[in-house]
């Protein structure tokens, strides 16, 4: 059981830039509406406005340092893949784990998916479908995911 693979260490930093891009959209959001409130519209008054304007801040940064700093770090540390012979085993989760094994029979289709922060780090998920659902390999490097894939798809034939 020591064999068991993690996500690339540079996934840490791809989920950060995510959770950055989100907290800085919601805060964005928030100053727009502030200035449009001020400008034209003049429901509220100048201290609610305020108050809701610094809420949102906030948890604009709160949003940042949980999901952008801590949630990272335990994902990394938790999420592991292992394929075994005719078996991929997946632990993942953050506070309760799960271990999922799936016989490699049993898997339908596989697909890989990038996003844009995703290929700039050279990085991948691999999605597994079977009659059960779907299992996902999270953040490995690409050479890991194609190399994943053609071994998985390899009893398929």
């Amino acid at each position: 059981m020591n064999n068991y693979k993690r996500m690339d260490e540079k996934s840490m930093r791809v989920m950060g830039i995510k959770s950055l891009i989100f907290s800085v959209s919601f805060i964005t959001a928030a100053l727009i509406f502030l200035i449009i409130e001020v400008l034209w519209l003049d429901f509220f008054s100048f201290p609610v406005i305020f108050w809701i304007v610094f809420s949102v801040c906030i948890l604009g940064i709160l949003n940042f340092i949980i999901n952008g700093v801590v949630i990272p770090r335990y994902r990394f540390k938790n999420f592991k893949y292992q394929l075994i012979d005719d078996e991929l085993k997946i632990q993942s989760g953050l506070w309760f784990i799960t271990t999922q094994s799936i016989p490699l029979f049993r898997i339908q289709n596989v697909d890989t998916y990038e996003g844009i922060i995703m290929r700039k780090y050279h990085l991948a998920n691999i999605i597994l479908s079977t009659a059960g659902g779907n299992a996902q390999i999270m953040l490995i490097t690409k050479d890991q995911a194609e190399l994943l894939k053609q071994h998985i798809k390899a009893p398929m034939k």
